[in-house]
């Protein structure tokens, strides 16, 4: 099986960077302490440091779902600060499309690679 590839891009609210950055590292140490499944997670803000993508790479679908359950509280702080959208590249498992079901995330199936 193909691990799961996820990007969270936020568009961040002005007036609202320094409290979205003090989240960043209590959500990293909250994914190295609690999510063995999270194989990548990195935080990357564009020029005008209005706009962080997070680049996000797990063992499998059982893996994405811990983790939503490991850092809800995190991204309900990040979500008032910032509009969400979320991309999952890969096969994901029935279970994690039920968990998702009528949430605004776009998946894209993989088809091909190395």
């Amino acid at each position: 099986m193909r691990p799961l590839k996820l990007t969270a891009k936020f568009k961040i609210k002005p007036g609202n960077l320094e409290a979205f950055k003090a989240v960043i590292p209590e959500i990293i140490a909250e994914v190295m302490e609690s999510d063995p499944g999270t194989l990548v997670y990195e935080w990357f803000l564009n020029e005008t440091l209005m706009e962080c993508v997070v680049w996000e790479v797990f063992e499998d679908s059982d893996a994405i779902i811990a983790h939503s359950g490991n850092v809800g509280p995190y991204l309900d702080q990040l979500i008032g600060l910032a509009k969400a959208s979320i991309e999952i590249y890969g096969d994901p498992s029935q279970e994690l499309l039920q968990a998702i079901e009528g949430l605004d995330i776009k998946v894209y199936p993989f088809v091909d690679g190395i």
